[in-house]
């Protein structure tokens, strides 16, 4: 009993301690602070695969409402996916973005029965696109997006619709060289990628100026 009480003694006088104190806190918080990041990991993975699949739905779900539309397997006068690549960047960063426009790109390669060099060098266009329009982008205006701005929205979709056109056209042209100098499907590309990607920024400055949106980011963020 008398060990028990000399012991319990000795706890609280290091717990009245200062430097005990301030050890103990910092421990405590750095484990707190591991274990947020942990689970901010893990949110991040979870969304990166949601946005994944989300993109290759919507490649069905457009194949399927404008068949008629299209020019072929890959290509269509409306593209309303094509902004899911820049969005993918715009909320999970270049990349978690970029895994998540692979996953969905793998999917829907999958489905086709595509060869792997073809699912490669799709993957390899639908990913390197986005990036290169959001450095254009940069050097042209100086900064970064802002992603409630729907004239920056505008100007990136412009830009990329191009740099997609063009990063596909070369990725085909490596398994099918004679399509290289074939540019009607071009044109067609920018066309569609523009319209869909238009709508979709139109639709995404609406989402992000939303104020319940705007609330939940927010405290997101203070978490």
């Amino acid at each position: 009993m008398m060990c028990t009480w000399v012991g319990t003694t000795q706890l609280r006088k290091r717990r009245s301690n200062p430097l005990f104190t301030c050890a103990l806190n910092y421990s405590l918080t750095g484990i707190f602070q591991s274990f947020q990041m942990q689970r901010v990991k893990f949110e991040i993975l979870i969304m990166t695969l949601l946005t994944g699949l989300t993109y290759a739905l919507a490649h069905a779900f457009n194949g399927f409402i404008f068949k008629l539309l299209e020019f072929s397997n890959h290509i269509s006068w409306i593209y309303l996916p094509a902004f899911l690549r820049l969005a993918n960047v715009l909320i999970l960063g270049s990349l978690f973005g970029s895994v998540a426009t692979a996953i969905g790109v793998i999917i829907i390669c999958f489905f086709k029965n595509d060869p792997v060099d073809v699912t490669v060098l799709n993957v390899a266009a639908s990913v390197i696109g986005p990036l290169i329009s959001f450095q254009i982008f940069k050097v042209l205006k100086g900064r970064e997006v802002y992603i409630t701005e729907l004239r920056d929205l505008l100007v990136l979709t412009f830009i990329y619709s191009f740099i997609n056109a063009l990063t596909h056209h070369l990725a085909w042209a490596l398994v099918e060289p004679d399509q290289f100098l074939s540019i009607s499907q071009l044109p067609i590309m920018m066309v569609g990628d523009l319209v869909g990607a238009s709508l979709g920024a139109l639709l995404f400055a609406v989402i992000a100026n939303n104020p319940v949106v705007i609330d939940f980011v927010k405290k997101r963020a203070d978490k």
